[in-house]
């Protein structure tokens, strides 16, 4: 093992170097001509160091070795970096972010790492999308650096392939802690080459957490799917996975992503492409809804018995619907992939998935249900929370919605949080602006008797907490 070990610390020292000189080429203001080819050279190698590395690291993980848990055993170490004024509707906020070095591996290319929040008593939660899981007190978010101290875990025993351990699109999807029980959804390799999305849980154990499948079906989608691809030239590629999860008295509710084999989602047979409620104590699930794409986030309110969810379009067409849980006679039908305000990435005339997904551009006219609010174009829609109506000084309900996005394409909305006022009356949203924080959030949660808004901004690693000014 030492042999590994020294291979990857020396990798490592490479990729640091290799980041350096890109920052400075980035830098400079002349020889614009030689910068690009330098660039291009330097981000080549760069790949190819990162490529060396996932070998490695696959190496490792056939070991029973997670490079992050092997490195930062102890726990990931936080230090605040900055200090930000915002004005949200009038009133001013600070958001101040605590960033670490000690998160190795993103699930999507333009995050440096990715992780996961959840309140537990007077803990805080942060749970790595390779399944590091630590926890620190909630009193010391806003000193100048604090550690986030690590819990050993069995969950290595129970997903054992590679792609799982790396930055790539497989991995935790989020975490519920309910009950003294703590929740993960991952992407799980159901069979060789055949991936759901599934639930581990655990009693609550500051030293040990031994994880047991709560939650999984038979149902998975084959890597070599022609409809999972979104062009000729795209791989295997499950950001289509869904995996929120919230607490409803017995019951958790669970978002599932298509896999972009899209016709699932009108089909009740399948559970994906749904939101479904599962029970506690049996396991026993019923769908909620369909139609859906990859519903990123939830809420509900308890005073309306309405659910909200947000869920990423394709090529456009980001949406936050609205879920009324009273209404229980049918099975509600939000038209993915026969309504949406997005378009496909592929365009081929031919392509008889067309047919299957023709995108028409109203929900309603179509017999589904129309979003509060589509995005045209997207802005990498993630969790929403509901607001107490103090936080904003106000009594209308108000919602925070994260936003994510890609460094190549970034567009209006991108990188922000989006903040609404909704008329539960006339169920429609009144008021609504977009605050650029210049990071993808990831993840959201309130802190009630803080009264903190904490963010986890995957973009460069980072704890966000927003609170008044």
């Amino acid at each position: 093992m030492s042999r590994y070990l020294k291979k990857i610390f020396i990798y490592l020292i490479s990729l640091i170097v290799l980041i350096f000189f890109i920052l400075t080429i980035i830098n400079t203001k002349n020889n614009l001509d030689v910068k690009s080819n330098q660039i291009e050279f330097l981000e080549n190698s760069l790949n190819k160091k990162k490529s060396q590395i996932k070998n490695i690291h696959t190496k490792l993980i056939s070991k029973n070795i997670n490079l992050e848990d092997l490195v930062f055993s102890e726990g990931i170490n936080f230090v605040k970096s900055s200090d930000k004024k915002l004005k949200i509707y009038s009133k001013q906020f600070i958001l101040s972010e605590y960033s670490s070095d000690d998160i190795i591996f993103a699930k999507h290319p333009s995050a440096s790492s990715s992780a996961y929040l959840e309140k537990y008593m007077d803990n805080i939660f942060l749970i790595t999308a390779t399944g590091q899981i630590t926890f620190s007190d909630i009193q010391n978010l806003e000193t100048e650096k604090f550690k986030m101290k690590s819990i050993k875990s069995n969950m290595k025993e129970i997903i054992n392939y590679s792609d799982f351990y790396t930055s790539s699109p497989f991995g935790i999807k989020d975490v519920l802690i309910d009950d003294d029980k703590i929740y993960i959804s991952y992407v799980n390799e159901l069979k060789k080459d055949c991936f759901n999305t599934s639930i581990l849980a655990a009693d609550i154990n500051y030293e040990f957490l031994k994880f047991y499948k709560f939650f999984t079906k038979d149902e998975c989608i084959k890597k070599n799917d022609k409809f999972f691809e979104a062009n000729k030239n795209d791989k295997l590629v499950p950001h289509q996975a869904g995996g929120r999860m919230i607490s409803i008295n017995n019951n958790i509710i669970f978002t599932v992503g298509e896999y972009r084999l899209r016709i699932l989602a009108q089909d009740e047979n399948s559970y994906f492409g749904k939101i479904i409620s599962i029970n506690k104590q049996s396991g026993l699930y019923k769908i909620l809804s369909k139609g859906h794409r990859n519903p990123q986030g939830l809420y509900f309110n308890k005073q309306t018995n309405q659910l909200f969810s947000t869920e990423h379009g394709p090529n456009g067409g980001d949406e936050i619907n609205v879920i009324n849980l009273n209404n229980e006679e049918k099975t509600l039908n939000y038209g993915w992939p026969i309504a949406s305000y997005g378009n496909h990435y592929f365009e081929e005339k031919n392509d008889n998935r067309l047919d299957l997904s023709p995108l028409k551009k109203s929900h309603v006219e179509n017999g589904f249900i129309e979003p509060i609010k589509y995005f045209v174009p997207s802005v990498g829609i993630s969790q929403i929370i509901g607001m107490p109506n103090d936080f904003f000084e106000t009594k209308s309900q108000y919602f925070i919605v994260g936003t994510m996005g890609t460094a190549k394409k970034l567009k209006e909305g991108m990188l922000s949080l989006y903040v609404f006022e909704y008329d539960e009356n006339d169920t429609k949203i009144v008021k609504d602006i977009l605050i650029p924080i210049k990071s993808r959030v990831r993840d959201i949660i309130y802190l009630s008797k803080e009264k903190l808004v904490i963010m986890f901004l995957e973009t460069n690693s980072t704890i966000g907490i927003l609170k008044k000014g």
